[in-house]
């Protein structure tokens, strides 16, 4: 009789599920709840959703100081206006930020970006118009559409004589983190409550950090190698062979 030692595997096996909202997390009994009444079992949770919607979906069960610390969490929402032109060759630029003329403080050029993203003949690029609990939006919908159509004429984005083919808006909630003097403090206590739950959080919003898209990706690769790690630390596999 051979007996030997194994470490568990370390691919992480699964299906990705679509239309899967959760609606509820159960930190103590590692369950997630879906809309449509399922339940998944964990041992270990990456979370990627703003850190204020994490804390919200595990409601009472979360201690009111770590409650108390997501309430705490500011951040800036962004309403984006999808622009669509018959004309090519707009601009050379792929970001230009105006600080107070208009009701957008950036425009993103993606058909600069790539070129895939203009339809032949056609030119894209998107109005950025922040907002915020103190600082609401003067105007949405297809008031804002217009009011965005009107600046980019105003500082020469656009002509008068372009034809918009095609405009939407879409929201951003959580958008940009809000440094302010409470923000360490309010992380890491959420933080370390998560932590005693095998909850790992990753990305922009469930840190609660300015990440760009590169360290977003490190994030990402940072949570995996933490869960490879607790991986490694079980208990190893008894395998007797006779």
């Amino acid at each position: 009789t051979k007996v030997t030692e194994t470490k568990p595997p370390l691919t992480i096996k699964g299906q990705i599920e679509l239309n899967a909202d959760v609606v509820q997390l159960l930190p103590r009994e590692h369950i997630i709840v879906l809309a449509d009444g399922r339940r998944y079992s964990y041992d270990n949770l990456v979370s990627t959703m703003p850190l204020p919607e994490l804390v919200r979906l595990i409601g009472t069960e979360a201690p009111e100081e770590v409650q108390e610390a997501a309430r705490g969490l500011r951040h800036i929402s962004i309403r984006c206006v999808n622009i669509g032109i018959n004309r090519t060759n707009v601009t050379d630029k792929h970001w230009i930020y105006y600080p107070e003329d208009t009701i957008f403080h950036r425009i993103f050029v993606q058909g600069n970006a790539s070129p895939e993203c203009n339809a032949p003949g056609g030119f894209g690029f998107t109005c950025e118009i922040s907002y915020s609990p103190w600082k609401p939006l003067p105007v949405d919908g297809d008031e804002l559409i217009a009011r965005c159509v009107e600046d980019c004429i105003k500082v020469g984005m656009m002509t008068s004589e372009d034809e918009v083919v095609t405009a939407n808006l879409v929201d951003m909630p959580y958008a940009y983190v809000i440094y302010d003097h409470a923000r360490a403090k309010n992380v890491a206590t959420v933080k370390a409550w998560m932590d005693k739950y095998d909850i790992i959080l990753s990305g922009r919003y469930s840190e609660w950090e300015y990440y760009n898209s590169d360290h977003a990706f490190l994030a990402g690769k940072k949570a995996a190698e933490k869960v490879t790690s607790q991986m490694i630390s079980m208990k190893p596999f008894i395998e007797v062979e006779s």
